[in-house]
């Protein structure tokens, strides 16, 4: 069965609560019944006081006197119960006074005793034996009746203050306490629908309660999921997307290889059946160092979104590595009207990674910054420039290589390293996402920025030197 929170929060409460004040409730009362019993014996006992001490008869004017002073209502009597005088008007002279209590012999011995119904009213009764002040040997009794509705009025007074408060109180305990559990309830209920869309797939932040308590950090702690889940997607997609072109392409590049080792071998039988001119044999070895090098690169394509094969990685120079990249690139980049710019800050440029893969990485950030200043050149005129830095940060060896174009569209800004993402209309999108790959398998990355109307592709790969240190 559901149980609302609120509810959980409310109802033990209210129980405490009533339970307390019935408790409190049960001994005000006996406290209140006890003071106030003592109170009124304590007023009866001093007018019974100064009616025993006086001497002067007690006639009826007298009592009528004193039952305004005292709230009571006094009869004197014989021994035998005969009216002598009373302080108002009795409806029968004959009455069965109690005799299960003696009277009182002294004041101070004056209480409340059996209740007595006169003239449909009921009293408190108690008695007091006092000498016959007109002049006869045998005692009277004065008979002192307190109405018991005077009684409870005064006992009243007493305990429903208090009681009343602590109704006042509970109710305030039941308003506030609904109030604080509605409202976390609606927290709960909005982090719930909150998370509930998390788990199908939506994960955008979720609202933080402006109050600062425990909600507030669990709606923080939800939201820290979130991102944590959004970036997990983000690499498990990136991952299959790698994993799925590695499977794709194999095939095709395993059939390309065998093509071009066909062609190769078709391409040695032939010099070595037919010789010609000095010509042909430099434009056969030219075949063959081409065909050479598109095994070699397809052999590569097949390790794609895999780790450096063991034993691929080496100690390399960077700086050396990156000088002739930019050697091979430049008269491509002049024939562009592009200024390449290449300068080396740091002093140990030594990295330990796969040279082939880290060639092809840099490559395609020279080619993609080469291609993206001569075309905002040529679409808005001015100069085009790329400038290429090695410095080092931390431990890095950092790359960054800058060009003047415009940058990639801003649809594209947080997918720019996905396979398959390219603003270019004969782009297939890889070449980012293998030179993210590469740098990941050599232990750095690359990230990319806008600063200054430039476009910076920074790549970040450990330091041999710092390696070694922190072994």
């Amino acid at each position: 069965m559901r149980i609302p929170i609120r509810y959980q929060f409310m109802v033990p409460l209210v129980v405490v609560a009533l339970a307390s004040l019935a408790a409190i409730s049960v001994v005000h009362a006996h406290l209140s019944t006890v003071r106030t019993r003592d109170r009124v014996e304590r007023q009866l006992q001093g007018v019974a006081a100064v009616l025993t001490g006086s001497g002067f008869p007690l006639t009826e004017a007298v009592l009528q006197q004193m039952s305004d002073l005292a709230s009571a209502e006094f009869v004197l009597t014989t021994e035998s119960g005969d009216t002598v005088a009373s302080s108002f008007a009795l409806s029968d002279d004959s009455i069965d006074w109690p005799t299960t209590t003696p009277a009182a012999e002294h004041a101070t011995e004056v209480s409340l005793g059996s209740v007595l119904k006169l003239n449909d009213n009921k009293y408190f009764h108690s008695s007091l034996e006092l000498a016959d002040r007109r002049g006869g040997l045998s005692p009277q009794v004065l008979h002192i009746l307190f109405p018991q509705d005077e009684f409870n009025t005064a006992w009243r007074a007493m305990f429903l203050p208090p009681l009343l408060i602590g109704l006042a109180a509970i109710i305030a305990v039941i308003l506030t306490t609904g109030l604080v559990a509605a409202r976390i309830n609606r927290v709960l209920q909005r982090l719930g629908r909150d998370v509930h869309r998390l788990a199908e797939g939506d994960f955008s932040a979720v609202e933080v309660p402006s109050v600062d308590d425990e909600t507030k950090d669990l709606a923080v702690a939800v939201n820290q999921t979130a991102t944590r889940l959004a970036e997990y997607e983000a690499e498990t997609r990136r991952t299959e997307q790698m994993r799925t072109l590695a499977i794709l392409g194999s095939g095709l590049a395993h059939e390309m290889r065998n093509a071009a080792t066909g062609c190769r071998m078709a391409v040695d039988l032939h010099s070595e059946v037919c010789s010609g001119s000095t010509a042909d044999d430099d434009s056969m070895e030219m075949a063959r160092h081409q065909l050479s090098l598109m095994e070699r690169r397809l052999q590569k394509f097949l390790q794609l979104g895999k780790q450096s094969v063991d034993g691929a990685e080496v100690d390399l120079d960077l700086a050396e590595l990156v000088g002739e990249l930019v050697a091979l690139v430049r008269p491509s980049a002049k024939h562009a009207g592009v200024a390449l710019d290449w300068q080396v800050l740091a002093d140990d440029t030594t990295v330990h990674a796969d040279a082939e893969q880290l060639s092809q990485a840099v490559m395609n950030l020279l080619l993609n910054a080469v291609d993206a200043a001569a075309h905002q050149s040529a679409v808005k005129g001015g100069s085009a420039r790329v400038r290429v830095a090695l410095d080092t940060s931390d431990g890095f060896l950092v790359l960054t290589v800058a060009d003047s174009g415009e940058g990639p569209p801003e649809k594209l800004a947080d997918t720019l390293f996905e396979p398959f993402v390219s603003d270019k209309p004969e782009g297939v999108g890889l070449g980012l996402a293998v030179a993210r790959q590469v740098a990941k398998n050599s232990g750095g990355l690359l990230e990319w920025s806008r600063s200054a109307d430039e476009t910076q592709f920074v790549l970040r790969l450990p330091s041999v030197t710092e390696r070694v240190t922190n072994v």
